[in-house]
Protein backbone atom coordinates (compact mmCIF):
# COMPACT_ATOMS: atom_id res chain seq x y z
CA UNK A 1 0.00 0.00 0.00
CA UNK A 2 3.00 2.15 0.72
CA UNK A 3 4.00 2.25 -3.09
CA UNK A 4 0.39 3.45 -4.28
CA UNK A 5 0.92 6.76 -1.60
CA UNK A 6 3.87 7.13 -2.97
CA UNK A 7 3.10 6.46 -7.12
CA UNK A 8 -0.13 8.83 -6.21
CA UNK A 9 2.10 11.79 -5.01
CA UNK A 10 4.72 11.06 -7.82
CA UNK A 11 2.78 10.25 -10.81
CA UNK A 12 4.39 8.15 -13.73
CA UNK A 13 6.55 10.00 -16.30
CA UNK A 14 7.65 8.40 -19.41
CA UNK A 15 9.37 10.98 -21.39
CA UNK A 16 8.13 10.88 -25.06
CA UNK A 17 5.80 8.98 -26.96
CA UNK A 18 7.20 5.38 -26.79
CA UNK A 19 6.54 1.85 -25.90
CA UNK A 20 6.62 3.12 -22.37
CA UNK A 21 4.02 5.68 -22.40
CA UNK A 22 1.48 2.71 -23.71
CA UNK A 23 2.76 0.48 -21.22
CA UNK A 24 2.55 3.06 -18.34
CA UNK A 25 -0.84 4.84 -18.80
CA UNK A 26 -2.41 1.81 -17.33
CA UNK A 27 -0.32 1.38 -14.67
CA UNK A 28 -1.10 5.35 -14.01
CA UNK A 29 -5.11 4.36 -14.64
CA UNK A 30 -5.37 1.60 -12.16
CA UNK A 31 -2.96 3.47 -9.65
CA UNK A 32 -5.14 6.93 -9.89
CA UNK A 33 -1.70 8.93 -10.69
CA UNK A 34 -0.95 11.68 -12.98
CA UNK A 35 1.19 10.94 -16.30
CA UNK A 36 3.77 13.53 -17.27
CA UNK A 37 5.19 13.12 -20.67
CA UNK A 38 7.58 15.49 -23.01
CA UNK A 39 5.54 15.95 -25.81
CA UNK A 40 6.14 18.20 -28.91
CA UNK A 41 9.08 19.24 -27.20
CA UNK A 42 11.18 20.07 -30.35
CA UNK A 43 11.47 19.97 -34.06
CA UNK A 44 13.91 16.67 -34.21
CA UNK A 45 10.71 14.96 -32.14
CA UNK A 46 7.93 16.51 -34.84
CA UNK A 47 10.51 15.07 -37.96
CA UNK A 48 11.20 11.58 -36.34
CA UNK A 49 7.27 10.61 -35.28
CA UNK A 50 5.97 12.06 -39.01
CA UNK A 51 8.87 9.97 -40.85
CA UNK A 52 8.42 6.69 -38.61
CA UNK A 53 4.83 6.56 -37.66
CA UNK A 54 3.24 9.43 -40.59
CA UNK A 55 1.32 11.76 -38.05
CA UNK A 56 2.41 14.42 -35.34
CA UNK A 57 3.08 14.00 -31.96
CA UNK A 58 -0.03 14.09 -30.30
CA UNK A 59 -1.82 12.78 -33.39
CA UNK A 60 0.17 9.61 -32.63
CA UNK A 61 -0.29 9.97 -28.92
CA UNK A 62 -3.82 9.78 -29.50
CA UNK A 63 -3.56 7.01 -31.44
CA UNK A 64 -2.02 5.05 -28.78
CA UNK A 65 -4.66 5.72 -26.53
CA UNK A 66 -2.56 7.81 -24.16
CA UNK A 67 -4.11 11.00 -23.99
CA UNK A 68 -6.80 12.32 -21.20
CA UNK A 69 -7.32 14.29 -18.62
CA UNK A 70 -5.01 12.03 -16.22
CA UNK A 71 -1.94 13.33 -18.83
CA UNK A 72 0.11 16.67 -18.22
CA UNK A 73 2.15 17.15 -21.32
CA UNK A 74 5.70 18.80 -20.73
CA UNK A 75 6.88 22.00 -23.07
CA UNK A 76 4.14 21.04 -26.25
CA UNK A 77 6.48 23.68 -28.08
CA UNK A 78 5.18 22.50 -31.54
CA UNK A 79 1.79 21.68 -31.91
CA UNK A 80 -0.16 22.64 -34.69
CA UNK A 81 -4.25 23.65 -34.56
CA UNK A 82 -5.40 20.20 -34.89
CA UNK A 83 -3.29 19.08 -31.97
CA UNK A 84 -4.37 22.08 -29.56
CA UNK A 85 -7.77 20.96 -30.12
CA UNK A 86 -7.09 17.31 -29.56
CA UNK A 87 -5.05 18.35 -26.35
CA UNK A 88 -8.08 20.48 -25.33
CA UNK A 89 -10.82 17.61 -26.51
CA UNK A 90 -9.21 15.24 -24.57
CA UNK A 91 -8.39 17.49 -21.31
CA UNK A 92 -4.71 17.31 -21.44
CA UNK A 93 -2.87 19.79 -19.00
CA UNK A 94 0.46 21.72 -20.28
CA UNK A 95 3.30 22.13 -17.89
CA UNK A 96 5.02 25.19 -20.09
CA UNK A 97 8.86 25.58 -19.68
CA UNK A 98 9.66 28.61 -20.69
CA UNK A 99 13.48 29.01 -19.22
CA UNK A 100 14.09 25.51 -20.66
CA UNK A 101 12.52 25.58 -23.54
CA UNK A 102 14.67 28.91 -24.40
CA UNK A 103 17.95 27.55 -23.43
CA UNK A 104 18.25 24.78 -25.54
CA UNK A 105 16.57 27.23 -28.53
CA UNK A 106 13.81 24.11 -28.50
CA UNK A 107 11.33 27.29 -29.37
CA UNK A 108 8.40 29.12 -28.02
CA UNK A 109 4.81 27.16 -27.23
CA UNK A 110 1.76 28.39 -28.36
CA UNK A 111 0.47 29.11 -24.87
CA UNK A 112 -2.31 31.91 -25.98
CA UNK A 113 -3.46 29.45 -28.59
CA UNK A 114 -3.58 26.57 -26.07
CA UNK A 115 -5.29 28.58 -23.19
CA UNK A 116 -7.85 30.40 -26.01
CA UNK A 117 -8.74 26.44 -26.56
CA UNK A 118 -9.27 25.93 -22.99
CA UNK A 119 -5.94 23.91 -21.95
CA UNK A 120 -5.09 23.86 -18.56
CA UNK A 121 -1.72 25.72 -18.78
CA UNK A 122 1.14 25.75 -15.99
CA UNK A 123 4.50 26.51 -15.61
CA UNK A 124 7.65 23.94 -14.79
CA UNK A 125 11.11 24.39 -15.12
CA UNK A 126 12.14 20.93 -16.84
CA UNK A 127 15.22 19.97 -15.12
CA UNK A 128 18.45 21.21 -13.99
CA UNK A 129 20.48 20.00 -17.69
CA UNK A 130 18.47 22.68 -19.31
CA UNK A 131 17.99 25.31 -16.81
CA UNK A 132 20.25 27.29 -15.10
CA UNK A 133 17.91 27.47 -11.89
CA UNK A 134 14.52 25.55 -10.39
CA UNK A 135 12.64 28.69 -9.97
CA UNK A 136 8.96 28.67 -10.54
CA UNK A 137 9.61 32.83 -9.79
CA UNK A 138 11.74 33.02 -12.41
CA UNK A 139 10.15 30.97 -14.89
CA UNK A 140 6.73 33.02 -13.87
CA UNK A 141 8.55 36.42 -14.67
CA UNK A 142 9.87 34.32 -18.12
CA UNK A 143 6.49 33.40 -19.46
CA UNK A 144 4.58 36.76 -19.34
CA UNK A 145 7.40 38.90 -20.26
CA UNK A 146 8.06 36.19 -23.54
CA UNK A 147 4.99 35.39 -24.91
CA UNK A 148 4.33 39.92 -24.66
CA UNK A 149 7.19 40.28 -26.91
CA UNK A 150 6.70 37.57 -29.39
CA UNK A 151 2.74 38.53 -29.55
CA UNK A 152 3.93 42.03 -29.73
CA UNK A 153 1.23 42.60 -27.19
CA UNK A 154 1.72 44.04 -23.56
CA UNK A 155 -1.95 42.48 -23.20
CA UNK A 156 -0.68 38.67 -23.93
CA UNK A 157 -1.00 36.03 -21.19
Amino acid sequence: MASRVICSNLGSSPHRNSAGSVKITPLATELDVPLLIHLAEDQSEVDLILEREGMRPVSYAESLGILDDRVLAAHMIHPDADEIEILAGRGVGVAHCPESNMKIGAGIAPVPAMLAAGIGVGLGTDGSASNNNLSLWDEIDTAAKLHKVNAGDPTAI
